[in-house]
């Protein structure tokens, strides 16, 4: 019975991260960078995350997840609006590894440290949440800034990716902010890595 739920799973996953095996991300800029010379600019910002070259695709899922997009693991923090869990048994590690690449072109862009993917947490939406359902998986410097954030309410550096519906796909929604220099980034990927700067996905056709 396992077994045949996972399949279902996969089956219906699959279809979401078909796009993802095309290619590689085109990582074209849109919006406040659109001509040539702007994305030369902030590619060369980024070289060191650029070199990463994660996968684009693998053999499991994105994400395995139960019935009603529920995780088969323990949460490992609830509140009102968020139930959290760990991100192993849930974000498959190629897609973590794609996860990881995106956010660090973002930071450097930012000026921001790199993360490896180690620290990292699944969230999702409760019914009091203004996005009840709504999966992100948030990553950070290490185990011990993780636990101030998730734990203790301390985060004053934050990096989340939102994954965001759009029709049979998902586009990824990264977020970075930095309270110390008030900074505060936003940019979407699509399902074929084309890169939407200064915007979420929910702007994005």
């Amino acid at each position: 019975m396992f077994h045949k739920l996972c399949l279902s799973i996969c089956l219906l996953l699959s279809v979401w991260t078909g796009a993802l095996a095309q290619g590689k991300p085109e990582l074209v800029l849109k919006g406040g960078n659109s001509d040539a010379a702007a994305s030369k600019s902030d590619t060369q910002l980024a070289p060191r995350a650029i070199l990463a070259r994660p996968p684009q695709s693998g053999k499991e899922p994105m994400l395995l997840l139960g019935p009603k997009n529920r995780p088969y693991t323990e949460q490992i923090k609830h509140t009102d609006k968020l139930e959290y869990f760990d991100c192993d048994g849930i974000v498959a590690p190629w897609f973590r590894e794609l996860l990881v690449a995106e956010m660090n072109y973002f930071a450097e862009l930012s000026e921001l440290p790199f993360v490896k993917g180690d620290a990292c947490v699944v969230s999702i939406g409760t019914t009091k949440s203004l996005t009840p359902g709504r999966i992100s998986i948030h990553l950070y410097t290490n185990a011990q800034r993780l636990k101030a954030c998730i734990h203790d309410n301390q985060c004053p550096v934050f990096r989340s990716i939102s994954l965001i519906p759009k029709g049979q796909v998902l586009y990824r929604s990264y977020f970075l902010s930095d309270m110390s220099r008030k900074l505060i980034a936003q940019h979407c990927v699509t399902a074929k890595g084309k890169l939407y700067s200064d915007t979420t996905c929910y702007t994005v056709d």
